[in-house]
């Protein structure tokens, strides 16, 4: 009887040690459709990225806003060797203008830990 408590325990502590390690997104709705991508979320754990592909020259406008009411929340933009280009604030809205300087697939990182809140990244090129 005591080797059957020890196993179910020893079950639980695993699947709760999977459980906390995986991303969560609780009451979360969002959408990635062409330029645009957002969400709004009760509680995000995790990542979301888009990738934009821009050319050497081109000038990538970036209109942004978002809302974090609890937690964590970070907007990235890294270039195509995986380089830091620009970091957008978050709980608040902006427009940032982003001379590209290499070809190739940019991306978006939208990271959120325990974060509730919104966010919504609308983008052009000029």
């Amino acid at each position: 009887m005591n080797k059957k408590w020890i196993v179910t325990g020893m079950l639980v502590l695993v699947i709760a040690m999977l459980l906390a390690a995986c991303d969560k997104k609780i009451m979360y709705v969002g959408s990635d459709f062409g330029s645009k991508v957002k969400a709004s979320y009760r509680l995000f754990t995790g990542t979301d990225e888009k990738k934009v592909k821009l050319k050497s020259g081109d000038t990538l406008v970036v209109d942004y806003r978002s809302k974090v009411e609890k937690g964590e929340l970070t907007i990235k933009l890294y270039d195509p060797d995986g380089q830091l280009v620009k970091e957008l604030g978050t709980g608040e809205s902006g427009s940032e203008e982003i001379e590209v300087d290499k070809d190739g697939k940019y991306k978006f990182e939208i990271t959120g830990k325990g974060a509730k809140g919104s966010y919504e990244i609308k983008y052009s090129t000029e």
